[in-house]
């Protein structure tokens, strides 16, 4: 008889019910005042990022989480992706062109809501294939906003375009989104295949067209 099975197949006692159920609610608990903190940002946003890691190590006992698990993150290739892109958007903004693009899609659209919408999901899809989704999101945001104070439109009416086209446009290339990324490491390592940058070019294309 195999030992790991018959061990698998008995009932677990008492005490390790209660230790499991202490573990998973320690953990729902420290989900739910992570997401409280993100919602009302007592702190920025990057600290209680990085204090994730730091809390997980801290409550090893019921985490089971040691060290070197709780930062293996830092090393993985999508995460140093992610960190350049958003730092490549970050220059891109302080060149001032965002300000300058906003101006001028202000003045070509005028008060009409579809031509912004096109104009934005346009730009914002097309960009998003070349860089991450979210960083582009992120740079876009101020840009969209002030067009919506200078034509008097809600911002939620371009904005809510704006994620979802960024979205799609981050289909068309292997850098366009962390989902991508994170899933070409992992064929990688199952299956030795990574994928390529432009591996589902032709169907991201198409589902970026159609929305």
């Amino acid at each position: 008889i195999n030992p790991t099975i018959f061990a698998q197949n008995q009932p677990m006692n008492q005490s390790d019910k209660v230790n499991l159920n202490v573990d998973m609610i320690i953990m729902l608990l420290l989900i739910g005042i992570l997401m409280i903190m993100f919602y009302f940002e007592p702190i920025n946003i990057d600290l209680i990022a990085l204090s994730v890691p730091v809390l997980l190590i801290a409550l090893n006992k019921w985490t089971r989480i040691q060290p070197e698990e709780a930062i293996s993150g830092f090393a993985n290739k999508a995460t140093i992706t992610v960190l350049a892109m958003f730092i490549i958007s970050a220059g891109i903004q302080q060149t001032g062109i965002i300000q300058v693009l906003g101006r001028k899609i202000a003045d070509l659209t005028g008060s009409n809501h579809y031509r912004q919408v096109g104009m934005i999901t346009g730009i914002s899809g097309s960009i998003a294939g070349i860089l991450n989704n979210t960083p582009v999101v992120a740079t876009l945001i101020p840009m969209v906003n002030d067009i919506a104070s200078k034509t008097k439109t809600s911002p939620s009416k371009l904005l809510i375009p704006l994620s979802y086209a960024s979205m799609m446009g981050g289909m068309v290339t292997l850098i366009g989104t962390s989902t991508n990324l994170l899933a070409s490491d992992i064929s990688a390592r199952l299956i030795d295949h990574p994928f390529s940058m432009f591996e589902f070019t032709k169907l991201g294309l198409v589902i970026l067209i159609v929305g």
